[in-house]
């Protein structure tokens, strides 16, 4: 297992890390304290250093299940996130709806003081907002409070952890261009590279000093939550994999859904179905239909590199140096010795990168999924 440095600490977490979300929140199915623990420790076990959680996983059982782990493994780095108010309302909402949030300064101490209580701590290396709004995000107060608790001990590293679902580009943009956030979650992988090469774009830029032409536009959050496209700032030019800036220092991305959602493990057939339970099932007939012809544009340097299809993705991300670490749903021991494997590899190189990078431009040369016709066809 590779590790990489957490700019400003002296803690370096492990390239491969484990999102307890899997295993906590029911949505990709039910697991107990004891099967969840032994993945967990199956992990620590594969070399994995770092793990990431949240309170509202399970209103605080993601943390509380991770409590025995932490006593028995003092030096493991753990990130977890505020911002739900599951305290009031304990209730989750049906679906992928939100809890109400509160992520002012008073709710922020009171949040992590819980945090540390049930992972029996008394600080956690990273502390993120838990889907913020770009109204947060632009308050001055939110950025020092987190500050002041950085000053105290109590968090090494903060930022935002966007999402629920692929998009927040006004906040991702926001948060690096104006913000230099330390650290930013958000929704990466070689199929669904947008916005988050435009978060790296302006990380790069902030970073150098230089202030990003799309950070005005993002100031007045008027695109949609999920929309993916890149501003009419973005350069074309830019490779997201080359950030000499941010490889000496500066912002910093944890990655979620680096697989585009098991797209990306070479699992599914046109056959595949999820359970109306399942996260998977809210995603459209599209993103199956063409996420596999997508994969199969992937075979030949797959198989030039002797990979799994999922190493392979991992390979791609580990060709970044601004991604600390790559967060992939996890949830069986199969999976991480298969994914840890991509960190005893060498990342893709240049060439490998350009040729994916075009594979993207050209949206992998695919047929377009039409759901007119394929009602007609039915």
């Amino acid at each position: 297992m590779r590790y990489r440095s957490l700019h400003g600490t002296d803690l370096k977490l492990s390239e491969l890390g484990f999102g307890t979300w899997t295993v906590t929140t029911g949505w990709w199915g039910i697991y107990s304290d004891a099967e969840a623990q032994r993945i967990m420790r199956s992990a620590i076990a594969r070399g994995i250093n770092y793990i990431d959680t949240a309170d509202a996983y399970g209103n605080g059982r993601g943390e509380t299940v991770l409590a025995p782990i932490l006593r028995d493994h003092k030096d493991l780095i753990v990130g977890t996130k505020f911002g739900y108010d599951f305290y009031n309302n304990p209730e989750r909402p049906r679906g992928q709806r939100e809890l109400p949030q509160d992520m002012s300064p008073k709710f922020i101490r009171f949040a992590l003081e819980k945090s540390l209580e049930r992972l029996g701590t008394d600080h956690v290396a990273i502390y993120q907002p838990h889907n913020p709004r770009i109204d947060v995000l632009m308050q001055d107060e939110h950025w020092e409070t987190l500050e002041a608790l950085k000053k105290e001990g109590k968090i090494l590293a903060y930022g935002p952890s966007l999402g629920p679902a692929i998009g927040w580009r006004d906040e991702g943009i926001y948060a690096n261009a104006e913000r230099l956030a330390p650290l930013t979650q958000m929704i990466y992988n070689a199929l669904e590279q947008d916005p988050g090469r435009e978060f790296i774009l302006a990380a790069e830029k902030a970073q150098r000093g230089e202030t990003y032409a799309g950070l005005d536009d993002a100031k007045k959050s008027e695109t949609n939550k999920r929309t993916c496209e890149p501003t009419a700032h973005f350069d074309s030019t830019f490779r997201a994999w080359k950030t000499p800036a941010l490889a000496k220092g500066g912002p910093q991305f944890l990655i979620r859904v680096t697989h585009s959602s098991g797209m990306l493990e070479g699992k599914y057939t046109i056959d595949t179905k999820f359970d109306e339970t399942d996260h998977r099932s809210h995603r459209p007939r599209a993103w199956l239909v063409e996420g596999l012809q997508k994969v199969e544009r992937l075979e030949v340097l797959r198989r030039k590199r002797g990979v799994s299809l999922s190493q392979l993705a991992l390979m791609w991300l580990y060709a970044h140096p601004s991604i600390i670490s790559a967060l992939p749903n996890i949830y069986d021991e199969q999976q991480i010795d298969d994914f840890a494997a991509a960190s005893e590899v060498l990342p893709l190189d240049d060439a490998e990168m350009e040729e994916i990078h075009q594979h993207y431009l050209r949206n992998f040369d695919i047929t377009p999924y039409v759901e007119e016709a394929a009602t007609a066809r039915a």
